[in-house]
């Protein structure tokens, strides 16, 4: 299968997932959290949820050929250091050295002596995310994170690590991405219920996310390590969701939303050409939107336009978002990956 642009639509579905764990955050950034629509009626999980997943779904199966393309795990490594960090410390830095000094509620002289000023440039490791500056947002009705949305980033660095160590044991890739995935779907399976364990309680080593998101990442690496032999299938899929609305709350419908929403996405990504297709100029907003999403929404809500429409907050937080995408793109990450 192809991963030319015009024959996929990944980038489509990956800026769909952007605006998703944006729309998702406009709830409880705008002082609604329990209206967010999806998790107020399904109840399995949110918009953001959704807009998560299929970013890991995705990630898998593209990061998976791209490992084996690569002609050594060194210039494996460096194509996803080349994606991940230019834009991130460029965000971190605009967060530290921008936005703070001008919303603090503290005296600048104390702001720039504050540890946690400094603290929060740990965020540009993409392993410990630091969520506070001093005095910025702490009235907000999310109080005091500067960017909610980078908790998904260590768990996608950690897939990216074991992908690469997988490859360096013996056997096919096939084999064994195709075994983490079942180990780990057998591990959701098993888990303690959320609640009363919490998402970030550890089963054998590992958190809620880890497998969750890991599980979706192992099904996107599967699909590609498998790709010359089966693809994403659509009624399967379908039928699977389906099923979320009938099963009872549990992990059986928790297993058939992430099977089923992850399967739907990579057949959508690989067969769905009546989508609409992003112009190779405009290039690839979805991490950028990612980057920038949660800052605008709290800044806004910073200056209550959540109280004055709701409605506007969206627009305006998403036409702000990707603007700032958009300008990530083409000034950062897009000049980055020339030394790809």
């Amino acid at each position: 299968m192809s991963l030319n642009r015009d024959d996929n639509r990944f980038d489509i579905l990956r800026l769909l997932a952007a605006w998703l764990v944006l729309f998702s955050h406009c709830y409880p950034l705008g002082g609604r959290p329990q209206s967010e629509p999806l998790a107020s009626t399904l109840g399995v999980d949110t918009f953001g949820g959704v807009g998560v997943a299929i970013f890991f779904v995705l990630s898998g199966y593209l990061v998976t050929v791209s490992l084996e393309r690569s002609p050594s795990l060194r210039e494996f490594a460096r194509r996803r250091a080349l994606r991940i960090f230019p834009g991130l410390v460029a965000i971190c830095l605009l967060c530290v050295l921008v936005l703070g000094p001008l919303l603090t509620t503290l005296p600048q002289a104390v702001y720039w002596r504050h540890s946690m000023t400094w603290d929060y440039l740990k965020t540009a490791t993409a392993w410990i995310i630091k969520y506070p500056l001093p005095g910025v947002f702490a009235d907000n009705p999310a109080p005091n994170a500067v960017n909610g949305s980078l908790w998904s980033l260590p768990y996608e660095i950690r897939c990216y690590v074991v992908l690469a160590l997988a490859s360096l044991l013996p056997g096919s890739l096939r084999l064994k991405v195709s075994v983490a995935a079942a180990g780990l779907l057998v591990l959701l399976l098993v888990r303690p219920a959320v609640p009363p364990a919490t998402p970030f309680d550890k089963f054998l080593g590992l958190d809620y996310y880890h497998t969750k998101l890991g599980l979706l990442f192992a099904l996107g690496a599967v699909f590609a390590c498998w790709r010359e032999r089966f693809q994403p299938m659509l009624w399967p899929a379908l039928a699977m969701l389906v099923a979320v609305v009938w099963v009872p709350h549990g992990v059986a419908q928790l297993l058939l939303f992430v099977l089923g929403l992850g399967t739907l996405t990579l057949w959508l990504a690989l067969k769905g050409r009546w989508l609409p297709r992003i112009p190779p100029r405009m290039g690839d907003w979805s991490y950028g939107a990612y980057l920038y999403g949660f800052p605008v929404q709290q800044v806004l809500a910073h200056f209550k336009l959540h109280e004055a429409s709701f409605a506007g907050y969206v627009l305006a937080c998403t036409a702000i978002t990707f603007a700032l995408a958009g300008l990530s793109w083409h000034l950062v990450e897009k000049q980055a990956l020339r030394f790809k």
